[in-house]
């Protein structure tokens, strides 16, 4: 018969029948269990994070220490475990930014009993943000741009300045420092346009220097008292140096700008992404590589490196503001050429041309000094040792940045 016969095997259905289950039931199983990896991973880096930051005592930051080494270990050095991580955080990038999210949120939660740990993770995010707007410069345009620190304090005394002196709004004066930072910015970038490499980083070095005595004898911007009495920001009605309400209590002061600061880092980081991967940022990236042949495929150069030097000093003066509103107190030494290194130190670690990099460089080198006090006063030359190791032996990175492809 024409329409009769066997169904040739192998022919049914997925989910149909006995053999459709089995396959949709393992599927599911490997799915659950790849979700299960992921969250177990991240829960484990919180608890780690949590132990090391909390422990009072040398034995206990030993054994947390210990645990960490464990555990970077056994995710590096076993083949095994280090393919099985990677297959499952690669295939459930929405499980994992969704564990990433409840992490961060619950930070805060966790440190509750030491609010000075919660005001350094706030700090940690402002350096995130500070960090996607250099790392937009130099990582992706290759704008080596060494006057960070000079635009931070351009948008933190824009917001102290316009709020004290002027009576702005904090959460008004908080738009004004980024546009101020631009502005300022494109002025220098005048005789930016006209040098490049040692050139362009001694450009910017000076224009540190340059901002820091200007400062420092100038009137109205307070000279080294700097400007006081900050006033801090409100959101409907609830001021950030009042306890954050939560139901079941509340939370330190330094909760409301851990979570302020938590916002503007994740929309920053977002829009940082949103750029390297568009039309611009392949743009910019052959800006960095090779100008000539950048030309030749039509890349206008005046205005690609403009573009990247004005949002990134948008996104530094954002950090600045926010820095001058959580602090409530700036002057010329928060600002000198030290703080400029602290912030290209973040993008060597983390990784040039990283936006996940960023994030990571400055979650371990705000905090990690911070644990270590006793070593304070070696603090630079830490991080020239730590950027000397890192060109040396991991020029990429602790977190590099993936290859560009294309469709």
């Amino acid at each position: 018969m024409r329409g009769g016969g066997r169904r040739p095997p192998g022919r049914l259905g997925r989910g149909c029948g006995r053999d459709g289950g089995v396959v949709g039931g393992v599927s599911l199983g490997r799915r659950a269990g790849g979700v299960l990896a992921v969250l177990a991973a991240e829960t484990a880096v919180l608890g780690l994070v949590v132990a090391i930051v909390l422990a009072e005592r040398p034995a206990s930051l030993a054994l947390a220490a210990a645990g960490a080494a464990g555990a970077l270990a056994l995710g590096r050095g076993v083949p095994a475990v280090r393919a099985a991580l990677g297959r499952a955080f690669d295939r459930h990038r929405g499980a994992a930014l969704a564990g990433g999210a409840v992490a961060a949120l619950a930070l805060p939660v966790l440190l509750r009993g030491s609010p000075y740990w919660t005001f350094v993770a706030s700090l940690a995010l402002i350096y995130v943000t500070i960090g996607q707007g250099l790392n937009l410069q130099i990582g992706t345009a290759g704008l080596v741009n060494l006057a960070g620190a000079a635009f931070a304090g351009l948008g933190a005394y824009a917001v102290g300045l316009l709020t004290t002196a002027a009576g702005w709004p904090p959460a008004l004066a908080l738009v004004a420092g980024p546009a101020v930072a631009t502005l300022l910015g494109a002025v220098l970038f005048v005789p930016i346009l006209k040098t490049r490499g040692h050139y362009l980083a001694l450009v910017t070095i000076a224009f540190v220097f340059i901002f820091n005595t200007l400062v420092n004898n100038l009137e109205f911007t307070g000279g080294p008292q700097g400007v006081k009495n900050i006033p801090t920001l409100r959101l409907f009605g609830h001021v950030f140096t009042d306890p954050l309400p939560l139901p079941g209590g509340s939370l330190p002061a330094h909760a409301n700008f851990y979570f302020a600061t938590l916002a503007v880092a994740a929309a920053v980081t977002w829009i940082a992404r949103r750029l390297h991967d568009s039309w611009l940022g392949l743009a910019l990236n052959t800006l960095r590589d090779d100008e000539i042949a950048a030309r030749c495929c039509g890349v206008s150069v005046t205005r690609g490196k403009l573009v990247a030097f004005s949002v990134g000093n948008g996104f530094i003066g954002l950090g600045g503001g926010l820095y001058a509103l959580m602090v409530g107190f700036v002057s010329p030494p928060d600002f000198d050429f030290g703080y400029s290194l602290i912030m290209l130190s973040v993008i060597i670690i983390g990784g040039v041309d990283s936006i996940a990099g960023v994030v990571l460089g400055a979650s371990l080198l705000l905090p990690l000094p911070e644990r270590f006090r006793a070593l304070h006063e070696y603090r630079l030359l830490l991080y020239g040792a730590v950027i000397v190791l890192m060109l040396l032996y991991r020029p990429q990175g602790l977190w590099p940045a993936p290859v560009r492809r294309y469709r």
